[in-house]
């Protein structure tokens, strides 16, 4: 799990979806801007994803531990929320790792 220092506050989710830029990828969707802090990440599971909170819970505990692993390559100084798409519940750790990893590089999130 990623700590609570590298997570989003309510204020920055709002102030990220609100004025971020979006990168799409089959599975995820990043909104991002630029900040003057450390990076920081949320995540976002919909009920159309996943119907329970259970299955939405660990669909996102997942996807914070993919950007656990990636967290020290990421560029200081971003902001984003990543919102999961239907499809990503089955995909194994590894899978949903190189996603991630593939919609940073194409957001521009990493060194």
């Amino acid at each position: 799990m990623l700590p609570k220092t590298k997570r989003l506050t309510t204020k920055s989710v709002d102030l990220v979806m609100e004025k971020g830029r979006m990168t799409h990828s089959p599975l995820f969707v990043i909104k991002s801007i630029s900040t003057q802090e450390t990076s920081r990440f949320s995540v976002s599971v919909p009920k159309k994803v996943a119907k329970t909170a259970v299955q939405r819970n660990k669909i996102r505990r997942q996807v914070y531990s993919a950007v656990k692993k990636i967290e020290p390559q990421v560029k200081s100084g971003l902001s984003g929320m990543i919102i999961v798409k239907a499809g990503s519940e089955k995909l194994s750790f590894e899978a949903l790792t190189v996603e991630i990893k593939d919609i940073f590089v194409k957001s521009g999130f990493l060194k």
